[in-house]
């Protein structure tokens, strides 16, 4: 990324108002989802439905058809044996695999799109993606419920997308280099993921989670399935798919929790991320045995096999403050 004058940056408190502003806002339009992809995912929150009433929706339109097969091609999907039909889809993966295939396809074809922030808008989604193929693992892992799983791991952080574009079209921020909008897109994301969410019809729960995702105790308690986010988000951080570049350190085979950079943008602090393993009641060596994989998805993701990239990150913040407006890392627990 391009140095900044700091000087000529924009007040971090003006872009945090105006997006919440934007939101609040009776007329504010979220980025929409392809017809078929909403339709699929609002069939699919029925009971006893078949790939027969899904099938018909996906065909209707070729292209999100052919990006869902895509998908499904990728060495994340069809390790075992390749998937080159919607058919051959929905005999491996189910209804519930095909519509989490219908919405990862649909983001990066119309949500993960921010014009001038191209590099950004390609770190969110390999992020997004790598988080709900690890939260799948640690849910499968601690025997957490996981029919959302990946639903919530792809939607978690989809508030940056909606902020960032909101920005990209304002007259005056339009041309703000990513790194000075991102401290506050990072404060109202949570609560932008939710309005997508609703505005999506998704279930309440999966609303209630993306607004959450950064907390454990939900209502005064431990949701297990919030405690399995942010595992994988710090695993997927470490494998080399965070929206900060991963530990120098970084090891498939570390024992160590790494710590994330104190004014890292959408990072949880360790001693949250301990306090999720102990909700989940997660024990070192099953750690151990996610970092491995978390690992493992991350190079398969990328497609060519070779260790996780240590890409830029998508703008170096400014600073952070925790949400009593102290200085301090975005997230971090009092725990």
């Amino acid at each position: 990324m391009p140095s900044v004058d700091p000087a000529a940056l924009p007040d971090r408190d003006e872009i945090t108002l105006r997006l919440k502003r934007t939101f609040s806002a009776p007329s504010y339009t979220p980025p929409l989802l392809p017809a078929a992809a909403a339709e699929i995912l609002e069939l699919a929150q029925r009971p006893k439905v078949t790939f027969e009433h899904v099938a018909p929706v996906l065909e209707s339109d070729p292209i999100l058809a052919a990006r869902v097969v895509s998908v499904a091609q990728s060495a994340v999907y069809s390790s075992r044996s390749p998937i080159h039909t919607l058919h051959q889809a929905a005999v491996r993966l189910g209804v519930n695999g095909v519509r989490d295939l219908v919405l990862e396809a649909a983001l990066d074809m119309k949500v993960f799109r921010a014009k001038g922030h191209d590099a950004a808008m390609a770190r969110l989604a390999r992020h997004s993606r790598a988080a709900a193929h690890v939260v799948r693992k640690v849910c499968l892992r601690t025997r957490v419920e996981a029919e959302h799983a990946f639903l919530c791991g792809l939607l978690h952080d989809v508030g940056f997308a909606a902020c960032t574009l909101s920005l990209s079209q304002d007259p005056e921020l339009g041309r703000t280099p990513f790194e000075a909008l991102a401290p506050a897109i990072d404060e109202v994301h949570p609560d932008a993921s939710a309005l997508l969410a609703r505005a999506w019809r998704l279930d309440p729960a999966i609303e209630e989670l993306v607004r959450t995702h950064h907390e454990v105790l939900v209502r005064g308690k431990p949701e297990p399935l919030n405690a399995a986010l942010i595992v994988a988000e710090q695993l997927a951080w470490e494998a080399g798919a965070g929206l900060e570049p991963p530990p120098p350190s970084a090891d498939p085979l570390s024992m160590v929790m790494h710590e994330p950079p104190l004014e890292g943008i959408d990072v949880n602090w360790t001693g949250l991320v301990e306090e999720a393993r102990s909700a989940l009641a997660m024990d070192p060596l099953v750690l151990c045995a996610l970092r491995v994989e978390a690992f493992e998805v991350v190079r398969a993701a990328s497609g060519d096999g070779a260790s996780p990239a240590r890409a830029d990150p998508p703008g170096k913040p400014r600073g952070t403050r925790n949400p009593t407006g102290s200085p301090g890392p975005s997230h971090r627990s009092t725990a």
